[in-house]
C-alpha cells in the first residue's frame, strides 16, 4: 500500500462528495470522487483504488450492488447514507460493508474509520486492493472466459457485441457502432434487440460463474466493458 493510501468516494451529492474528498485529501490521503457505479467503472480504468465509500442511494446501480460487487473482490467498502434504519444497516453490512456511517457524517468519525479498515487490511496482508478483472473472449470457441475461468457460451449475436466491446475495453462504445458491429440498420429498434441480447447475456453469465458481466450502460452514450 503507497503511503498515502488512495479513497475513492462515490456519492451523487456534489457538495458531499466534494467536502469528502477535501477532508480526507487534509487527512493525508488521496482522493477521487464518482457520482454513479458506472462513474465509478469508468475512473477506476485510470486510478487505484484502497478503499471505497459509497452512498447506498446512487442512481442507476444503487450502492449495495456496487458493495457487493467489491466486497467479493477483496476492495473495503464503508457506506455512507442517509438511511439510518435499523434494516438498512443489516443489508449494508450483510452485503460486505465493514463499517455504516448515517448521514450527516462526522468527518473525523469517517476518517478514523477509514483508517481502522486499512489498518486491519494491512495487517492481513492484503496490500493493494487495486481491482483487475481479467475476463477473457475466446472468440474461436464462441465464449467467454470469467475470472474464476469457467465458461460462458455465446451465440452469434452476444459474441459480436462482446468482440465490439472487447478492442476498446475501458471505452464508452456508441450505439451506432454497437448496431453496425451485429449488423443491424441504425434504427431504435435495433439497439432495443442489443440491450435484450445483453441482458440475457447477463443472466446467464452470473447462472453459469457465479459473477456479474462487466458491462456497463453510459445514459444517452453506450456501453462499456468495464475490466
Amino acid at each position: 500500500m503507497s503511503a498515502e493510501p488512495i479513497i475513492a468516494v462515490v456519492e451523487d451529492d456534489e457538495d458531499i462528495r466534494s467536502n469528502v474528498c477535501r477532508f480526507l485529501a487534509r487527512s493525508g490521503f488521496q482522493s477521487w470522487g464518482a457520482e454513479s457505479a458506472e462513474d465509478f467503472y469508468v475512473r477506476l480504468l485510470q486510478s487505484r483504488v484502497d478503499l471505497v465509500v459509497i452512498d447506498i442511494g446512487l442512481p442507476g446501480e444503487d450502492g449495495l450492488s456496487l458493495l457487493t460487487r467489491l466486497a467479493s473482490q477483496g476492495v473495503p467498502t464503508v457506506l455512507m447514507t442517509a438511511r439510518a434504519d435499523l434494516d438498512s444497516r443489516i443489508k449494508g453490512l450483510d452485503a460486505g460493508a465493514l463499517q455504516y456511517f448515517v448521514k450527516p457524517v462526522d468527518m473525523q468519525e469517517l476518517v478514523a474509520g477509514i483508517r481502522s479498515q486499512l489498518r486491519s487490511k494491512r495487517l492481513q496482508g492484503g496490500g493493494d486492493a487495486s481491482v483487475a478483472v481479467p475476463w477473457q473472449l475466446d472468440a474461436a470457441n464462441a465464449a467467454l472466459r470469467a475470472p474464476n475461468q469457467l465458461l460462458v457460451p455465446l451465440t452469434t449475436r452476444e459474441l459480436e457485441l462482446l468482440s465490439c466491446l472487447f478492442k476498446t475495453k475501458g471505452v464508452v462504445v456508441s450505439k451506432q457502432v454497437l448496431m453496425q458491429a451485429v449488423g443491424g440498420r441504425g434504427l431504435e429498434d435495433d439497439f432495443h434487440r442489443i440491450e435484450s441480447a445483453l441482458n440475457r447475456l447477463r443472466r446467464k453469465t452470473l447462472e453459469i460463474t457465479s459473477m456479474p458481466l462487466p458491462v456497463r450502460a453510459v445514459f444517452g452514450k453506450g456501453l462499456v466493458f468495464v475490466t
